[in-house]
């Protein structure tokens, strides 16, 4: 009986090592990363650059920004769109960007597998950023999902051995989606009141007759909302909604303006004053 049980134990450990061996062989191998995660990389890395370069606008954003709007018209938009350009083009300083992070990717020289290309190499590759359509329908088509940046420049991308683990990558990308937003709520008042088209609306709002007697016992405008048109010739008013007083008596405001070319500025066109039980 002995006898078997020293022969099962010598099986049993024989696998084991056996099994072991398999998994160390598995995790130094090299494995180019699929299309698909290069492709959900990317889309991920666009949507970053979106979501910084706007959080960065409205956190920035200067005084009556919605009249130098209208008066700028595509320049003003340049640091917006640069912005999204800059993020793009210098993702992957690191040897990964935030996409390739939360998937578990880097890129490699195709040379050395083991050696990450130089910071010179990493930018030039990103300006084929400006081809995002087309490098992508090339990832699609490259049996090593390389894009033409990736075969210019001597470049693969391959799985992180590396990487963090799967739940701490879904943690980290949480956290920054979190933060985003938690941003742009706390910045949201802020840029509206900066804005020319709320600080007529609330002149107009703290000097009409019906309010005067709230607005002494409670002074704060609460809740502002705007929808603007910033299209020249707007058929369309730009509206800004608020609320003054107290549950019990206070009142909701709708103020439509419109914009005025000369000079630069808001005129308002119609109030409407109405409980708040309504």
């Amino acid at each position: 009986m002995s006898f078997l049980i020293n022969i099962l134990k010598r099986h049993e450990s024989g696998s084991m090592q056996k099994i072991e061996a398999e998994n160390q062989v598995n995790q130094n191998r090299i494995q180019v990363s699929s299309k698909g995660k290069r492709l959900f990389a990317l889309l991920i890395d666009f949507i970053f650059a979106l979501l910084l370069a706007n959080t960065i606008v409205h956190v920035f954003r200067e005084e009556h920004w919605d009249l130098v709007t209208q008066t700028s018209g595509f320049y003003g938009l340049l640091p917006y769109y640069g912005g999204i350009a800059l993020v793009l083009l210098f993702k992957d300083i690191s040897g990964r960007s935030l996409g390739k992070i939360l998937l578990g990717m880097t890129i490699r020289n195709i040379d050395d597998l083991e050696l990450q290309p130089t910071l010179a190499v990493l930018i030039k590759r990103n300006l084929m950023m400006l081809l995002f359509p087309v490098e992508g329908a090339v990832i699609l088509r490259d049996s090593y999902a390389r894009r033409l940046a990736d075969k210019w420049w001597g470049t693969v991308v391959i799985d992180d051995r590396n990487a963090l683990r799967g739940t701490l990558r879904i943690l980290l990308g949480n956290i920054i989606l979190f933060g985003f937003f938690s941003i742009a709520i706390i910045s949201q008042r802020s840029g509206i009141e900066k804005t020319a088209v709320f600080q007529t609306a609330e002149q107009a709002i703290r000097s009409h007759e019906k309010l005067k007697l709230i607005l002494e016992q409670y002074p704060e405008i609460k809740d502002p909302e705007i929808h603007l048109d910033l299209r020249k010739n707007a058929n369309s008013p730009s509206v800004v909604r608020a609320r003054v007083g107290n549950e019990e008596s206070g009142k909701r405001v709708i103020v439509s303006l419109i914009f005025r070319n000369n000079p630069p500025g808001w005129e308002v066109l119609e109030m409407e004053v109405e409980p708040l039980a309504e």
